[in-house]
């Protein structure tokens, strides 16, 4: 069997069911845990290399560029703690200042509280595809141009692997609508994200997440100019 498709079914399946509810218990395994997952990591590490029994599995880590399990987890708690608890643990790795925080409702000008991304525009220049993707650790997303019904542009970028699927998504959109402001030009967006179309439309009622705002203001700036709309 093709050895990506083996490392494929190993992070979508083996890694996923064994560290189930990781970002939970993730930190505090012992070193009996710690080795029984490495136990359990090395017999597929050994399938993948074909290596001898007696190679370290440090050494089959490397060879597969597989990540110890343990460090894996040990990732996964961190990210929850970030996202989910708010937690001011990490402060000296990043400032969850950053990330999304509440706004009172009250505090919102009425005009912000609401826009409407239901209708296309039927005189556009172009129509443009967005799609955000994450197989194993890589993150990207791509931009299809069209006009007329005739692909004239497409435009492929990489992310970072800490990058999850929903900032690709929203990263692709944000690519899209730079677009149209530098040719100056009007476009209907298409996106398969209904969480990013959510998050852009009720961005001013929850959050100052950085990306979107500039997003949302000049979407509200520029309507019916650029309309974002999913098939």
């Amino acid at each position: 069997m093709n050895k990506n498709l083996l490392k494929i079914w190993y992070y979508t399946v083996i890694e996923k069911t064994l560290l189930y509810g990781a970002s939970v218990w993730g930190g505090v395994l012992t070193k009996n845990q710690i080795d029984r997952l490495h136990s359990i990591q090395r017999i597929f590490l050994l399938k993948f290399t074909r290596a001898f029994r007696t190679s370290s599995t440090n050494v089959l880590n490397v060879l597969t560029r597989i990540p110890p399990l343990h460090i894996v987890d040990k990732a996964e708690f961190i990210k929850f703690r970030f996202w989910v608890n708010l937690s001011n643990e990490y402060n000296t790795i990043f400032d969850i200042n950053l990330l999304n925080k509440y706004v009172l409702f009250k505090n919102i000008p009425s005009r912000q509280k609401l826009i409407n991304l239901d209708s296309k525009i039927s005189n556009a220049d172009y129509e443009i595809y967005t799609d955000g993707s994450r197989i194993k650790n890589e993150t990207g997303f791509a931009v299809c141009i069209l006009k007329d019904k005739i692909n004239i542009q497409n435009y492929l970028f990489k992310l970072k692997t800490f990058n999850s699927v929903f900032q690709a998504e929203l990263a692709a959109i944000e690519f899209a609508v730079n677009w149209a402001v530098k040719e100056k030009v009007k476009v209907n967006i298409h996106t398969d994200s209904l969480s990013s179309i959510y998050a852009i439309r009720y961005l001013p009622t929850w959050s100052a997440f950085p990306g979107l705002k500039p997003m949302w203001e000049f979407l509200e700036t520029n309507w019916p100019t650029n309309k974002p709309n999913w098939p």
